[in-house]
């Protein structure tokens, strides 16, 4: 049996939340659908591809008002076509906002 070691840094915590984006000079507001989020990135699904390289700011609203509203700018480090109507984000947290 082989012994699996976790490599990344933080852990990511599994999510299945709606989400709010704007791509970079952007001010439309565009939906996706959070996967998970770490202390350093954030997997989200959206219906058109974003480039690796965008910046992106992200706004996370939980459904009750215990917790904040998170707003974070990001930098989309891949992007893969999921099927034929989404594609899997992958952006690096550069700043919390």
């Amino acid at each position: 049996m082989m012994n699996f070691s976790e490599k990344r840094d933080f852990q990511r915590m599994a999510m299945n939340c709606t989400m709010l984006f704007r791509l970079a000079g952007n001010s439309e507001s565009l939906q996706g659908e959070l996967v998970n989020l770490s202390a350093r990135g954030i997997l989200f699904v959206v219906k058109d591809a974003i480039a690796p390289g965008t910046e992106v700011e992200i706004e996370l609203v939980p459904v009750n008002n215990i917790t904040p509203p998170m707003l974070a700018s990001t930098i989309v480090a891949r992007c893969e076509k999921k099927d034929d109507n989404e594609f899997n984000i992958a952006a690096e947290i550069v700043q919390i906002l």
